[in-house]
């Protein structure tokens, strides 16, 4: 940790990033109750809504990425927090469902600033004991999601608008813009060249298919749980905003204790093995918690410890399978494991509208099994364990020996 510090404001900036990201993207779920009630729309139109979302993190992740090449980290940080303090003070303005629509469009861009931003600038600045940095910026992440609910859940409570709840975030945002404007950065290094692979290969290998299908459901498993639970416990169980929103807070904790711990799980039985069992466990919990009273409301919020750990664990997979190429198979798996999940959460609010809140919630369980139907065949697939400099098919089969 000690050649650590002398990056400790950078770390300490990486931290606040993280936290603020998760505080902010999460207050969505606590939200969609007033946000109904204010502007009398549908759930198909809700789910629109987090469908527009989903997009706006989606583009700015791919096009941040490529910005963060040209003009670094600081200029990416910078504008995601211009861009996310701006939606902050225009939220307290908002009269319409388009313009709040369009400012949760604005958001979701600074938050894919962030994530592609801080995971770059962490893979510089943490010189020692990188996996266990790693591992704490992410319960940063998780800390602040953790507060998210509840804290939205506080605000509506006390009757004050809901898009106060956004706000007062600026009391956060200008604090930590005003510490990164004076901040120094490290120049980037010039790096060695990857080895990239086009799109037209990528699609006709199976096991990047099955992986993107598996990580797509994963998302859907992870942010349905995110944006509808709350909805479902008050309007289907009756719960106040403070309840349903701790209970909200409870599975983020168990997320962030799931981040925490299942990096260490997965590597003593398996990647593949703790997918199958989590994803299942996640399943079984979220129907029973269906299916029993509300004296069994907790066992959603356990969810979050066992969908925690998909998500980095199918990322392991694609590091280990394809050691070459790596960045561009991921950022094509990592963009069409969005856009699974953009659809969906339309389909969800759409299943909603046709049907009830209940049958729209109990579709998750469906998704969470769909994690289960792409990995078994992914399972007899994978190759990192006997080749491992694997390739994807299609270059595979120019090779010679083809």
């Amino acid at each position: 940790m000690k050649n650590n510090l002398r990056f400790k404001h950078l770390i300490a900036l990486v931290f606040l990033c993280m936290a603020v990201f998760g505080l902010m993207e999460n207050i969505k779920g606590t939200l969609i109750p007033p946000i109904r009630e204010q502007f009398g729309v549908d759930y198909s139109t809700i789910g629109l809504m987090l469908f527009i979302s989903s997009f706006g993190y989606l583009l700015s992740t791919l096009i941040g990425g490529m910005a963060a090449e040209k003009f670094g980290e600081k200029a990416i940080l910078m504008f995601a927090f211009i861009v996310l303090t701006a939606s902050a003070a225009l939220f307290y303005l908002t009269n319409s469902f388009p313009m709040t629509v369009a400012l949760l469009l604005l958001n979701s861009a600074g938050f894919g600033c962030i994530e592609v931003a801080v995971n770059s600038l962490g893979a510089r600045i943490f010189i020692r004991n990188a996996a266990v940095m790693m591992n704490i910026t992410h319960l940063f992440y998780g800390l602040g999601s953790t507060i998210s609910p509840k804290y939205a859940g506080h605000i509506l409570a006390r009757s004050l608008p809901w898009n106060y709840v956004f706000t007062i975030t600026l009391a956060i945002l200008i604090p930590v813009l005003i510490y990164l404007a004076f901040l120094r950065f490290p120049e980037t290094p010039k790096e060695k060249k990857e080895v990239k692979f086009p799109i037209a290969r990528m699609m006709k290998d199976r096991i990047i298919w099955l992986i993107t299908g598996a990580l797509g459901f994963s998302l859907v498993a992870e942010i349905g749980m995110a944006n509808w639970l709350v909805n479902f416990l008050q309007e289907v169980r009756g719960m106040s905003v403070e309840i349903s929103s701790s209970y909200m807070t409870f599975f983020f904790a168990a997320f962030m204790l799931g981040r925490l711990l299942g990096g260490y799980i997965a590597e003593k039985i398996g990647y593949i093995k703790i997918i199958l069992y989590f994803a299942t466990a996640a399943a079984i919990l979220f129907i029973s918690g269906m299916l029993l009273d509300n004296g069994f409301v907790f066992l959603f919020s356990c969810i979050g410890f066992f969908v925690s750990i998909l998500f980095p664990t199918i990322i392991a997979i694609i590091i280990k399978e394809f050691p070459s190429g790596t960045s561009s198979i991921m950022g094509f798996v990592i963009a069409a494991a969005g856009g699974i999940n953009m659809i969906v959460s339309w389909v969800i609010g759409k299943t909603t509208d046709i049907f009830n809140v209940n049958s729209g919630f109990m579709s998750i369980a469906i998704y969470m099994m769909l994690i289960i139907a792409f990995i078994i065949p992914l399972k007899k697939k994978l190759t990192f364990e006997k080749s491992p400099n694997r390739m994807p098919a299609s270059e595979e089969s120019t090779s010679p020996s083809a």
